[in-house]
C-alpha cells in the first residue's frame, strides 16, 4: 500500500488518486530568464524518480510541468541585456530542455507557457472578482487573503505575522495587508503587456498555476510538487486562489515538497561564489552520477552537495555497475535456491521502502545488501548463470525508475579469455595452487588487467598508459 507525506496534513497518507490507475501530477517549473541551479536538478530529479515509480507500480502518469516565462525577474534580465522577455524564453527554455534531458528527467505530457495562457488566466481573475476576493489599487488587482477562511494551512503562517522566509521579494505595491499578493499588475514604462478588463498589464506569479493546473489536469489535482521554499508565499496562495475561484476543495490532494540543497554546508549563493548551474554540473559530473546522489536521499531530506559527497556516490554505482558485468560472466549451470531467496526477499523488501513515501535510502540498503550476499555466492563460486540472469532482470527493472545503471553486457571492455582467465585463477587460489594463480596473474596484467582479491572475490580493472584507475 503506498503512503506519501502530505505537507498539508502534515504526516504519511495513503495514496488514492482521483481516478483509478491515474496520477494527474503538477510540477512547478522554471522562470526562464537564467540556467537552472543545481537546486533546481535536485527537485527535478527527485520528482523525476517518483513519476517514474509510480509508472513501475502500474500507474499512468500525467505530467504538467509550467513553463514561467512572464514574471518580474524575466523583464528585469531582459532589460539589462536589450533583448524582450520572449527572446530570453527561448533562450533559456531550450537550455533548460537540454539539461532536463541530460538528467534522464523524462520529458512532461505539457509544458503550458504562461505567455500562452493568459486568456484563461484572464478568466481565472475575473471569476475572483465576481465572487469579492479581488480588489483593486492604483496599480493592480489583489487577492484579499482576509475573504478566503483557512489561509496559512499549507505553510502554518499566521496572516497578521510579517512575511519572512520567502524565495522571491514579496509585492511591494499599494495593499490593505501585507499577505495580500497581486492577481494583475497594471504596466509599467519598458514592461511587456496584455489588455485587461483592469488595463493593461500582466498576470501575478501565482496565479499561472491556479490556472495551468486546473486547465490541463483538471480539479481536484492528485499531487502537486516543488521545492520547500515554494510552501510560502506561492502554494499557499494557489490554495486560496483556487479554492476560492473554483470552490473545489481541496484543490490539491497531495502536497509533496523536496528539502533545501547545500553547498559544503552552505546556503548556495552568488555571493558567496557556490553558486552551481546545471551547465556547469554537467560539464564536472556524470549525469548518472548527479542522479544516484540525488536517489540515494530521500525527496524531503536536505541535501549537502560536496566533492566528497559526489565522490562517495560515483564509487558506490561504479561498485554497482562492475557488479553487474561480473554477473554476465558467470557460467556455472547450477540453479541456487540461496540466491533465489535472497533475489524475492530484495524485490519484496524494496517495493516496501518504495511504498513509503519513496524511501529511497532503505531502497538502495536493500540493494547493497542484495550485492553483498551475491558478491559472497559469486566469491564460493556458487552462483549459477541463470541466478545471474535473473539478478540482472532485477536491475533493469529497477534502473526504470532510477536510471542509473550500465545494465549492458561490456563486452569490448575486456575480452572474454581474460574473464575466463580471471575465473580460472580464482579457482586455483581456492585450491591452494598460489604460483599457478600468480603466474594467471602476472598474465592478465601483461594483457593490461590487475586483477584484486577481495572477501566477495576477484575484482579487476583495466589498465592503460593514461588512466591506471579505469574500470573494466
Amino acid at each position: 500500500m503506498l503512503r506519501v507525506y502530505n505537507t498539508l496534513a502534515r504526516k504519511k497518507v495513503i495514496f488514492k488518486p482521483k481516478e483509478k490507475g491515474l496520477v494527474r501530477m503538477y510540477v512547478c517549473g522554471p522562470t526562464v530568464y537564467g540556467p537552472a541551479h543545481i537546486g533546481h536538478a535536485r527537485t527535478y530529479v527527485a520528482f523525476d524518480i517518483i513519476r517514474r515509480y509510480f509508472e513501475w507500480k502500474g500507474f499512468e502518469v500525467k505530467l504538467v510541468v509550467n513553463i514561467t516565462d512572464v514574471h518580474d525577474d524575466m523583464i528585469r534580465v531582459a532589460n539589462e541585456q536589450g533583448k524582450t522577455i520572449f527572446e530570453l524564453s527561448k533562450q533559456y527554455t531550450e537550455l533548460f530542455f537540454k539539461d532536463m534531458k541530460a538528467l534522464k528527467v523524462k520529458e512532461a505530457s505539457v509544458y503550458p507557457k504562461v505567455s500562452r495562457e493568459i486568456p484563461d488566466i484572464i478568466e481565472t481573475i475575473k471569476l475572483l472578482e465576481k465572487k469579492g476576493y479581488a480588489y483593486a489599487t492604483e496599480d493592480g488587482l489583489y487577492f484579499d487573503i482576509s475573504r478566503f477562511k483557512g489561509y496559512g494551512k499549507l505553510s502554518g503562517i499566521k496572516p497578521k505575522q510579517s512575511i519572512t522566509g520567502t524565495r522571491v521579494e514579496t509585492d511591494k505595491y499599494d495593499k490593505r495587508q501585507a499577505h495580500d499578493f497581486a492577481l494583475w499588475k497594471k504596466v509599467k514604462p519598458n514592461e511587456p503587456f496584455w489588455d485587461s478588463p483592469w488595463g493593461p498589464g500582466r498576470p501575478g506569479w501565482h496565479i499561472e498555476c491556479t490556472t495551468m493546473s486546473s486547465k490541463y489536469l483538471g480539479l481536484p489535482l492528485d499531487i502537486h510538487c516543488g521545492a520547500v521554499d515554494l510552501v510560502f508565499p506561492h502554494h499557499e496562495n494557489e490554495i486560496a486562489q483556487s479554492e476560492a475561484a473554483y470552490g473545489t476543495k481541496p484543490f490539491v490532494k497531495y502536497w509533496l515538497h523536496t528539502g533545501f540543497l547545500t553547498i559544503n554546508a552552505q546556503k548556495m549563493s552568488k555571493s558567496l561564489g557556490n553558486y552551481i548551474t546545471v551547465p556547469e554540473l554537467l560539464s564536472r559530473i556524470d549525469p548518472n552520477v548527479f542522479r544516484f546522489f540525488i536517489a540515494v536521499r530521500h525527496y524531503r531530506s536536505r541535501v549537502d552537495y560536496s566533492d566528497f559527497a559526489i565522490e562517495q556516490a560515483k564509487n558506490a554505482l561504479q561498485r554497482l555497475n562492475d557488479f553487474i558485468q561480473r554477473l554476465y560472466a558467470v557460467e556455472h549451470n547450477n540453479f541456487s535456491n540461496e540466491a533465489t531467496n535472497a533475489l524475492k526477499l530484495a524485490k519484496k523488501e524494496f517495493e516496501k521502502a518504495m511504498d513509503d513515501d519513496f524511501n529511497t535510502p532503505l531502497a538502495w540498503k536493500v540493494i547493497f545488501t542484495l550485492e553483498n550476499k551475491i558478491n559472497i555466492m559469486l566469491g564460493k563460486g556458487i552462483l549459477a548463470k541463470n541466478n545471474a540472469k535473473e539478478i540482472i532482470a532485477f536491475f533493469k527493472d529497477i534502473n526504470s525508475i532510477f536510471e542509473v545503471f550500465e545494465t549492458d553486457k561490456k563486452t569490448e571492455d575486456i575480452p572474454q579469455e581474460c574473464l575466463e582467465m580471471i575465473m580460472q585463477r580464482e579457482k586455483l587460489r581456492k585450491e591452494k595452487r598460489f604460483e599457478e594463480a600468480d603466474d594467471l596473474r602476472a598474465k592478465l596484467a601483461a594483457k593490461g588487467i590487475a586483477v584484486f582479491d577481495t572477501p566477495q572475490g576477484p575484482q579487476w580493472k583495466k589498465i592503460t598508459t593514461n588512466s591506471k584507475d579505469s574500470k573494466v
